[in-house]
This record gives structure tokens, sequence and C-alpha cells, in this order.
């Protein structure tokens, strides 16, 4: 059971109802995700986060899957089985290949990633179990990626540090078929 109990999907104040009705958008058919409806206690903070996790997922240039595989890695590493159960269908439908998803936790000696992924999961690491990026990964990122995208992935991998830190401080419990709840571009 969360920490805190669901903020009801009919919720009265109008910046929780905003932001619901943009997550049933975006997840058509789907219950408010559980981690939405306990940020929801704090409807303040509730419309900046949606926007961030929407622009960070829908406005950002780095190909998809890096991004789904780096937050996979990070949500696994810091045991957040919410976040990376989340992303995992998500990384697929990127083009990740499963193979690739079920070795992460042998990554340092596979052979099946490629220098961009290697940077990505280097960050992963990093940020889920540090404080940051290390030199040497920034360095990898650095040579493996143009600008724009080192520091969209150093942003997101912060953000998604966070999210699982906030999932596992609340204990937030997966919502039964999260595995088909793959989000859409609401401004498509």
């Amino acid at each position: 059971m969360s920490q805190l109990p669901f903020v009801s999907e009919d919720c009265d104040d109008p910046r929780v109802r905003d932001v619901f009705d943009r997550m049933r958008k975006r997840w058509p058919g789907a219950p408010v995700l559980h981690l939405y409806r306990v940020l929801a206690w704090a409807p303040g903070l509730l419309t900046p986060w949606a926007d961030f996790a929407s622009a960070l997922r829908f406005k950002t240039v780095t190909p998809a899957a890096l991004r789904e595989l780096m937050i996979v890695r990070a949500g696994q590493l810091m045991d957040c089985e919410y976040e990376w159960k989340h992303h995992w269908p998500a990384a697929l439908e990127a083009g990740v290949p499963e193979q690739k998803l079920q070795a992460l936790s042998e990554w340092k000696v596979s052979e099946l990633y490629d220098p961009q992924e290697r940077a990505v999961l280097s960050l992963a690491d990093d940020t889920a179990r540090g404080v940051g990026a290390s030199p040497q990964t920034m360095d990898a990122l650095k040579a493996a990626l143009p600008n724009e995208q080192v520091a969209e992935l150093v942003i997101i991998a912060g953000f998604y540090a966070a999210v699982g830190r906030i999932v596992n401080s609340f204990d937030i419990e997966l919502e039964p078929g999260y595995e088909s709840l793959t989000p859409r571009d609401e401004s498509a």
C-alpha cells in the first residue's frame, strides 16, 4: 500500500483535475497513474511536474530507445519496480530489443551494446547509484553524442533518479495492466 492514499480521480481541485484530464488523454481508457494520484497531494507541484515529464518524453531530440534503455536500467538499480516495469514496454516500443533489456545487468561485459548505449548505461549507473555522472561518463557521452543529446540525457537521468526515489519513498504500487500503458504525445 502506498504511504499516502491515492487522490480521487474525480478530485475537485481544478489544478489536479486539469492534469488528470491530460493523463486520460495521454493514456486513453486507462486509469490515472498511481504516481500522479499520489503527487496530486501537492497540487501546486503537479502541473509543473506533468509538464516537465511530458517535455522529457516528447520534446527532446534524443532517440527514445536510448532514453528508455537508460530509464529501465536506472529503475532496476534503484530497485524501483514501478519505474522499470513502466518503461520496459516503452523501451520495446522504441525499438530496444528484448535481448538488450534482459542483459542490462551484464551490460559492461556484453557485446550487445554500441558506444552510445554504453555511455547512456554508464550515466544510468552513475545517477542511480551515486551523485551524478562521473567525468569518465561525461567524456563517453560527449564522444558518442551531440551536445544537445548529452544535455538532455543528463537532465532525463536526474529526473528519473528522482522519480525512483519518490516512488520508493511513497511505496507506490503498479497499476493493474501497466504493461499496456504506453503514453502518447497529447499535443499530437
